[in-house]
């Protein structure tokens, strides 16, 4: 993908986590804490929260943007 295509389909930094989060919902989240597979999106804090324990798992959280404090678009 080039500059301007990236930047057609990803134009801020709300649709960046759009994609990342329907990617994540495809692979299927498992909580690090209780192993509990269904879990509820929390849109104010840009994580997912687990239904059985309320542990909540971050966007970035398991991919090479863990640690960064860089935006996801900027990734």
């Amino acid at each position: 993908m080039n500059i301007i295509n990236f930047i057609n389909r990803f134009p801020d930094e709300a649709s960046c986590v759009e994609f990342i989060k329907s990617q994540r919902i495809k692979q299927g989240i498992i909580c690090k804490k209780c192993t509990g597979i269904k879990h509820y999106w929390l849109e104010n804090k840009l994580s997912f929260q687990c239904a059985s324990c309320g542990f909540r798992t971050s966007i970035k959280s398991g991919t090479v943007m863990q640690s960064s404090n860089l935006s996801i678009r900027t990734w």
